[in-house]
């Protein structure tokens, strides 16, 4: 499997804090970073400030190369997506970090980023534009929906599912065959021994329901 795109990489996203390991694990995969957007004009994360461009600079010289979010946020993810796709972007990369440990039947969907550390069993299943953290583990048949965002160090049992735009905090536990729905957020430590209906948050061990109704993680939803 090949771990990041051949040709460069437009990283869509200066201001986004974890911008840091994108930029890390394309130096680790010897992808070259084109450039970096700074959609929103303000301060820039940037490790290389020399490659942080403007919106317009990207439009200029940046449309042919494909692009990734560096966002951990679902909803901010798909904004800056659809942002990109107003402007022209119909080409989107993947990074697999080369220290995550991957099965050979994984699948995976454009505009995802696995960061280092991670361990994904066998049959594991990524959807377009999710996200798993650093040091996650995903048991085998795991399955994360378009945008779902996986945090640093949480377990997912096997046959676990997180639903779109569903959001599991650090060092959480989801045991095998739970459902974490759409717009879901578990929280960070948490143990979820049951499923977790869409737009709830649930925290705890066991997780419990902390409160319903919610948009996403962050409040913004996809």
């Amino acid at each position: 499997m090949n771990n990041g795109p051949e040709g460069g990489i437009v990283l869509y996203g200066a201001g986004s804090s974890i911008l840091v390991d994108f930029e890390e694990t394309c130096r680790r995969l010897g992808v070259e970073v084109v450039a970096i957007v700074n959609n929103q004009g303000g301060p820039s994360f940037a490790l290389r400030g020399d490659k942080v461009v403007t919106r317009r600079e990207f439009v200029e010289r940046c449309l042919a190369y494909p692009v990734l979010f560096p966002m951990f946020t679902p909803g901010h993810r798909k904004q800056a997506l659809e942002e990109a796709r107003a402007l022209g972007v119909d080409r989107f990369a993947s990074l697999v970090d080369p220290t995550a440990v991957t099965p050979s039947s994984l699948t995976l969907a454009e505009g995802v980023f696995v960061n280092c550390g991670a361990i994904l069993g066998g049959m594991v299943s990524l959807g377009p534009f999710s996200f798993v953290n650093r040091g996650a583990s995903l048991g085998h048949h795991a399955r994360l929906e378009e945008f779902a965002s996986v945090g640093p160090s949480a377990v997912l049992g096997g046959y676990a599912q997180v639903g779109r735009g569903g959001y599991i905090g650090a060092g959480a536990v989801v045991l095998p065959q739970v459902r974490v729905g759409a717009n879901a957020v578990v929280a960070a430590g948490a143990v979820v021994i049951a499923d977790v209906a869409d737009h709830t948050l649930v925290a705890g061990n066991p997780a419990v329901e902390r409160k319903r109704g919610i948009a996403g993680y962050n409040e913004v939803g996809v």
